[in-house]
């Protein structure tokens, strides 16, 4: 796969640059503008790891959600746990707790600068995205919630007060694809402007299961309908007001994940005897309030309110009941494993305000934020020895009387409601000694209230308050060596709240009722340079942070002692490079190449589930409950988990202008995403993720006199059936399946614009 894959790339680098008049190609990265230390400024002098997917790489790349993000930033990764949970991690810090509610991920993401609160909306496909900012590192002082790995911003095209314009589009391609949007933006009067926009997208799924009652159902499929609406109003020239509206609807069947005993050899088909639907609402409301002061002072208000619904089912075992035959309890098989509902809802209300300021030596802001969150999970998990078919009407109406607690098939029942109120005061300055030294001093007070009510088999309940408080600092320094080369250095902390473990409650005998926080010491060095007179830009950074109660899945197979733990020390570090090279008027180069490692440094004595399992112990006998401890293992010397040792992306577009003033837009996308472990186990058979390399094209026309553009686009071009994650489900059976990255797709679009 990767033969080809540079035989294209050395084909068209060797193709002469064409001599067409005109600048053809965007400006290098430098003259991006981003947000960096709550300020506006060119991506070339902002003096922290950021990285920026635009729009129309969004578009092109055929990105469509979060998911498709790998290789598009240095160090991110976005992997699948449960078939509904996205886990992003950035240098390898992510959110090896996701199937504990109480916890919170460690890369956060935000719509224009409003913190997303519940991790589902990552599954989100998007729409009128101007950019993507990525910010690499703990950001205490740069948004309201703060976060340990880093941050996503996904800021959407505004209403434009320069004229009315708009577009259509249609979209057809492989796997049944129809896709049809449009949008219109401008002014209603000279202080009120509109952006308005709505998308349809269906699509047939990638995989579907093969053989059995359920022959030809799909799965990776997606049936989406979006809306946007921004109304922005300008009652004087200092003051702005945005208010904006998100809606996101989606029903369709599951994601595919195919257990690794499947004896199917096809990647794509799936032995599985239950459905997997998936529904998922989102909606958003937000308004923004920009003032510039008489006094001199900035001051900005982010006030947002969200709400979701999720409903899903799910085949837990990934496999047929005739392929189950796991000794779960010590006492004989069970053959099935599924969950007959899944629910989730949630509601949030966030508050920032931001008051700033600055002058020729010093900038500053300073800042308060609170979050209320109300998430609630609630869902019944089914493990039996007989077939499901016998319980279908237990499972349908789910009650004490029908499903008593520890008989069959009712493995877990729990409704559970986590109430997390965050209050935050951070400020940031920036004081520049002279034009080529600034120094940078910023800290963080968070205090933090979650209260966690929950039930588990109607009868047993729980009510913990977990209460906790910290203070993160930010220390940094640029040097800006000349106009075209900076230099900084920076240490800060980060801090996530810690957490309970309902489930410890109940029996646990290793676990703890609660767990700590996480804290990361990260420090870092980095240049920005622009070259070749203005026409590349080559940033890079290298890292190293030291992680204290390192967050993760601590399950203990005997009953029910499942919950979240900490490892005492983990070390992470690694080198980012980026570049971007306008090689011609016409011809374009970027390309990023990361390099990352770790190690768990604490001998901390576990044991993993797929051990025990393993082991044929059983989890209701003596030797089950007496002599598991023999299992367990020292994580020493591990490498932490989501972190691919290399990753690697190369894009070249071209664009030819004709003499007429039409033009054809040609580029060449190649990413390797490096081998990683997925849990902090590193087990051999069910946690290593190999490498894969994918390749993409994309080709636009545009008419000089015609208000239409033609694109035809490919990704997976040679139909890798890469591996984007290996999941073990910590409960249940203890399945493992891997999800894969997206089939090879074909496209055709027609944009029509007014």
């Amino acid at each position: 796969m990767l033969s080809p894959a540079l035989a294209l790339v050395a084909a068209l680098l060797s193709t002469p640059p064409s001599t067409s008049a005109g600048d053809a190609v965007d400006p290098v990265s430098a003259q991006i503008t981003v947000t960096a230390r709550k300020k506006e400024v060119a991506l070339g002098e902002a003096p922290v790891a950021i990285s920026v997917i635009s729009g129309e790489d969004f578009e092109r790349a055929n990105l469509v959600k979060l998911d498709n993000l790998n290789g598009h930033a240095p160090g991110l990764l976005v992997t699948r746990n449960d078939g509904a949970g996205r886990v992003v991690s950035i240098r390898g810090v992510g959110w090896e707790t996701a199937q504990n509610l109480s916890t919170q991920p460690s890369v956060l993401v935000y719509l224009d600068g409003i913190y997303l609160a519940n991790p589902l909306a990552l599954g989100l496909h998007l729409d009128e995205i101007e950019r993507i900012d990525v910010l690499r590192g703990p950001q205490g002082t740069e948004f309201g919630q703060g976060t340990t790995g880093g941050a996503i911003n996904l800021v959407t095209r505004g209403p434009a007060f320069g004229g009315r314009s708009g577009q259509a589009t249609l979209s057809l391609g492989t796997f049944g694809l129809v896709e049809a949007s449009a949008g219109f933006s401008g002014p209603i009067t000279e202080r009120f402007a509109l952006r308005a926009s709505a998308r349809r997208y269906e699509r047939d799924g990638f995989a579907e299961i093969h053989g059995g009652a359920l022959d030809g159902y799909d799965l990776d499929d997606a049936s989406v309908l979006l809306g946007q609406l921004a109304l922005e109003w300008l009652p004087s020239p200092d003051l702005s007001l945005r208010l904006a509206g998100f809606l996101h609807r989606s029903d369709q069947h599951g994601a595919a994940q195919k257990s690794i005993l499947d004896p199917n050899p096809d990647p794509r088909q799936l032995s599985q005897d239950f459905p997997s639907t998936f529904e998922l609402d989102n909606d958003s409301l937000s308004a923004i309030v920009d003032w510039d002061t008489p006094w001199g002072v900035k001051i900005r208000s982010l006030t947002g309110y969200q709400t979701l619904r999720k409903r899903q089912t799910e085949d837990g075992d990934r496999l047929t009941e005739d392929l189950v035959a796991v000794d779960l309890t010590g006492f004989g098989p069970v053959n099935f494993d599924l969950l007959a509902f899944w629910d989730n809802d949630s509601v949030a209300f966030s508050q920032e305000l931001d008051v700033s300021g600055g002058g020729a030596r010093l900038d500053w802001i300073a800042g308060l934020y609170y979050l209320r969150h109300e998430n609630e999970n609630f869902f019944l998990e089914a493990v039996g020895p007989a077939p499901v078919d016998q319980f279908a009407d237990q499972l349908a109406n789910p009650s004490p009387v029908t499903l008593p607690p520890f008989v069959a098939p009712l493995e877990f029942v729990e409704d559970r409601k986590v109430t997390r109120h965050d209050a935050a005061a951070f400020g940031q300055a920036t004081w520049r000694l002279n034009d080529t030294v600034a120094l940078t001093l910023g800290g963080r007070y968070q205090d933090e209230r979650a209260i966690d009510e929950t039930t588990q088999f109607w009868f047993l309940d729980s009510r913990q308050v977990f209460e906790d408080r910290a203070l993160t600092w930010k220390l940094g320094a640029d040097f800006s060596l000349d106009t075209d080369h900076l230099l900084y250095v920076l240490a800060s902390t980060g801090w996530k709240n810690g957490g309970t473990n309902p489930g410890a409650l109940t029996g646990a005998l290793d676990v703890p009722v609660t767990f700590r926080p996480e804290q990361v010491t990260a420090f870092e060095i980095g240049s920005r340079n622009g070259l070749a007179g203005g026409r590349a830009s080559l940033n890079a950074s290298a890292f190293f942070y030291d992680y204290e109660n390192y967050q993760f899945i601590q399950e203990d197979p005997v009953p029910f002692a499942a919950g979240t733990g900490n490892i005492p020390e983990v070390e992470i570090y690694g080198l980012e490079t980026e570049l971007s090279w306008r090689l011609s008027d016409s011809w374009r180069l970027d390309g990023q190449v990361t390099l990352l490692d770790g190690e768990i440094e604490s001998a901390f004595a576990v044991l993993d589930p797929a051990d025990f399992l393993a082991s044929g112990f059983g989890r209701f006998t003596a030797t089950g409950v007496e002599d598991r401890a023999s299992l367990r293992r020292s994580l020493a010397g591990n490498d932490p988990p989501k972190l691919a040792d290399v990753t690697s992306r190369l894009l070249l577009t071209h664009i030819h202008t004709f003499t007429g003033g039409s033009t054809i837009t040609s580029r060449f996308d190649y990413i390797h995403r490096g081998e990683y472990q997925y849990r902090v186990f590193n087990h051999p058979v069910v946690d290593t993720v190999p490498a894969y390399d994918t390749v993409g094209l994309f080709f636009g026309y545009e008419p000089a006199k015609l208000p239409i553009a033609l694109e035809l686009r490919a990704t997976n071009l040679f139909d890798e059936d890469g591996v984007n994650s290996r999941f073990t489900n910590p409960f249940g059976l203890h399945s493992t399946s891997d999800e894969l990255i997206p089939p090879r797709e074909v496209i055709g679009t027609v944009r029509y614009r007014f």
